[in-house]
């Protein structure tokens, strides 16, 4: 069986490379396509991303899950694989009739010329990516490498074929061949771990997951989808604006942290099933103190400096985006620490009708809070709402972990923690008041608050994680 530090490791690298593409990429192609290429591939690849939404529901979660659970038997593993896939092909099926007719009857979407038949590739692409399986396998290795070559190689050729504003349609095309690729190489590779028979495909039993998991996607995306527009329309796009801004960085951090979650389903699912709660709970509580090692150095940093970070990262004139960000980072551990419950815990107990239960309940808290709230309060009302609804979901998941599984939310781990966070205050304050130039006090911080955060690790809460890290890079480099 993998090692899950070392799954951990690979899947921090990967998560990582993700967001280090567009930090290289954005500056060079904003510059060279302008706002309004910028503009139309966003608008194309915004509406395909929703459609593969839609097309997925829940298969992603699904799939690891019923992967994990029937790796080691080759015969059902393939029938799993088949009944899953086939499922997935129906409903991309559908909902590409779907796109292809609105494209037909919107003369607006017409008028975006190839990008349409790109973005469709991508849908179709996505089908045959079944990133599921591998993540069930715990394939993360794989995943890694596979990932940061399609990357590297995309990078290069931006800078290579992208040279002026004429090229939008080439810049899409080597962007969605990012998907092309990993479909090629993941149906290729598939062939090393399952046989298939289309023939012998069996949906029923998956039917009522696919669907109810999906609906908890579709749920949870109406605090990050919906908000900004609902805050439009009962305010004004300059509220809008700073909301937007506020959330960016949060965006990319919570990546982070619900990738390194994800790594534990698939071994969750095992041990489950093989009923090992022992082990269980030693993973829980690892999660945990990983989601406490990386949450709380970031929450201070965003915190303390987040008036140099909103400078820096959108210019002059965004200053209401502040508030709203410090409302919002201690999310960092509220969805955390949800993810770890409903995705680690919940769905290898097949507790789905709960999990939606808790997605109902914290999309009706949303919509009684921002009728409260936002005409008032504006983006940091829509901030406060974010949290409250988040905050009504883990607690309804930590009540059920705690009655099926005896596992809960650590609040003697957090409370300890929150104590071995006074030195990120400390020392951030100490640098905010030394200099007043942003970016000394950010790149100075950064490296205390890394040395300190891996002081915690070796002495305090004993991970694990940092050392096959150092071990991949080395063998990397």
């Amino acid at each position: 069986m993998a090692n899950i530090k070392q799954n951990l490791a690979y899947s921090a690298i990967l998560t990582l490379s993700t967001y280090l593409v567009p930090l290289i990429v954005f500056p060079y192609i904003s510059r060279v396509l302008g706002v309004e290429g910028i503009g139309q591939i966003d608008t194309v690849d915004n509406i395909i991303d929703y459609c593969i939404l839609f097309s997925m529901m829940g298969l992603t979660t699904v799939g690891i899950r019923e992967i994990a659970k029937n790796k080691d038997n080759p015969q059902v593993l393939g029938q799993t694989f088949t009944d899953l896939f086939v499922l997935n092909l129906y409903s991309t099926l559908f909902i590409a009739i779907v796109f292809g007719i609105v494209v037909w009857t919107s003369p607006k979407l017409s008028n975006y010329g190839v990008l349409i038949p790109i973005g469709a590739a991508k849908l179709i692409a996505n089908l045959f990516w079944i990133e599921w399986l591998y993540t069930g396998l715990e394939e993360f290795k794989y995943i890694t490498l596979r990932s940061v070559i399609l990357r590297t190689a995309f990078i290069i050729a931006v800078f290579i074929f992208v040279n002026d504003q004429h090229d939008t349609t080439v810049y899409y095309l080597l962007f969605a061949g990012i998907t092309i690729g990993n479909a090629i190489c993941n149906w290729t590779y598939k062939r090393t771990f399952l046989h298939w028979d289309i023939r012998k495909a069996n949906i029923k039993h998956y039917i009522t997951p696919f669907f109810v998991l999906g609906l908890f996607a579709m749920l949870s995306a109406i605090y990050t989808k919906l908000s900004l527009p609902v805050l439009s329309f009962l305010t004004d796009d300059q509220e809008a604006g700073n909301y937007a801004t506020a959330t960016r960085v949060y965006q990319v951090i919570i990546a982070l942290v619900s990738t390194l979650t994800a790594v534990m389903i698939p071994r969750m699912s095992v041990l489950m099933k093989e009923n090992r709660f022992d082990k269980v709970r030693e993973y829980s509580l690892m999660s945990f103190k990983l989601l406490f090692i990386f949450s709380f150095p970031i929450i201070c940093f965003m915190e303390i400096f987040a008036p140099d970070i909103i400078r820096l990262f959108a210019g002059t004139g965004f200053e209401g985006a502040i508030l709203p960000m410090r409302i919002i980072m201690p999310q960092l551990i509220i969805i955390g620490a949800e993810k770890i419950i409903v995705l680690q815990l919940l769905i290898p107990l097949r507790k789905d009708r709960t999990i939606v239960m808790a997605g109902l309940i914290g999309v009706f808290n949303w919509c009684i809070f921002t009728a409260l709230l936002v005409p008032t309060y504006h983006n940091i009302g829509t901030s406060i709402v974010w949290v409250i609804a988040e905050l009504t979901v883990l607690l309804i998941a930590n009540r059920e972990t705690q009655r099926s599984l005896n596992i809960h939310f650590p609040v003697k781990l957090f409370l300890l923690s929150c104590l071995y966070a006074i030195p990120y205050l400390l020392l951030g304050w100490g640098i905010y008041y030394v200099t007043e130039d942003p970016i000394i006090r950010i790149i100075l911080s950064m490296v205390l608050f890394i040395g300190y955060a891996t002081l915690l690790e070796f002495k305090v809460y004993k991970t694990g994680i940092l050392q096959p890290v150092v071990n991949i890079i080395k063998r990397v480099t």
